[in-house]
């Protein structure tokens, strides 16, 4: 006589969804507001591990009652076919509980990207870029040299998503460099209380890994709110790069010439 292991079935069910949550992500391209692009393969590969856990765990499903009442093959951590009508705890409802809480959210919450609130909260880098290890200042400070004297090449320095990350390290790192050069530059606005009244900063999530070490970076503008800009809106702003001093450091500032609404972007994080 075949006997069914509810807590056996419940473990292959959450497996399952699992890898059918994280395939629907990569599917509808939803993924990429989660993890950066460069590492997709790494998801997909979790995909395919839980579904052949999953495969693996359907047999343990159906148990002979032969089989189960024998204890003959249990080891010394006790044998599978104990747990499999016994009550549940509330140790074991918690602990079914924290691993199905990701499916939930992930099935039943819309998603919601980082704005405004959430670059406050993390804080946001508009100033001289911090070069961090000082072994690798000599390296870091000749790839930023070089980027410099390509983007001084341009008339006009267009930020895009592929270059946003090394234009702002540039930009913020050698401000006194860009002074009087044209820029546009696409973000959501953020009022920061550290900054006068007349300056918002134009600002961007970056993304290395996950959104987990998503941080908030940006170039301050002068006069946002004068032009009627409200905080999260997306813009793409036209204007000529300057430089100010705040807490003697030295950080760019856009005097703004033009600016216009624009939609969210599908993508709305950039990746370094």
């Amino acid at each position: 006589m075949v006997h069914i292991q509810i807590r056996q079935a419940v473990k292959a069910f959450v497996l399952l969804l699992f890898a059918v949550f994280i395939f629907i992500l990569h599917e509808t391209g939803e993924i990429t507001r989660f993890i950066n692009p460069n590492y997709l393969y790494f998801s997909q590969i979790a995909s395919v591990i839980f579904l052949f856990l999953f495969f693996i765990q359907v047999p343990r499903i159906f148990t002979h009652l032969q089989i189960e009442n024998d204890h003959s093959e249990c080891g010394l951590w006790g044998c599978n076919h104990d747990a499999g009508e016994g009550g549940l705890t509330l140790k074991t409802i918690f602990a079914y509980g924290l691993i199905i809480m990701p499916l939930l959210t992930g099935f039943l919450l819309p998603y919601k990207d980082f704005g405004a609130a959430e670059a406050l909260k993390r804080g946001i880098s508009y100033s001289t870029h911090d070069h961090g290890h000082l072994e690798e200042h000599d390296i870091l400070d000749g790839q930023l040299e070089r980027r410099v004297k390509e983007m001084l090449k341009q008339s006009v320095i267009h930020f895009n998503n592929e270059n946003f990350a090394s234009y702002i390290g540039a930009i913020t790192t050698y401000p006194n460099s860009f002074v009087g050069k044209s820029i546009v530059l696409e973000g959501f606005i953020l009022e920061d209380d550290s900054l006068t009244s007349n300056h918002s900063i134009i600002t961007r999530f970056l993304v290395t890994h996950c959104v987990a070490d998503a941080h908030a970076t940006g170039i301050v503008i002068e006069n946002g709110a004068s032009f009627g800009i409200q905080e999260n809106s997306w813009i793409r702003v036209k204007g000529e790069l300057n430089v100010q001093k705040g807490d003697s450091i030295l950080f760019p500032i856009i005097n703004v010439s033009s600016w216009e609404e624009i939609q969210s972007p599908i993508d709305p994080y950039v990746y370094p």
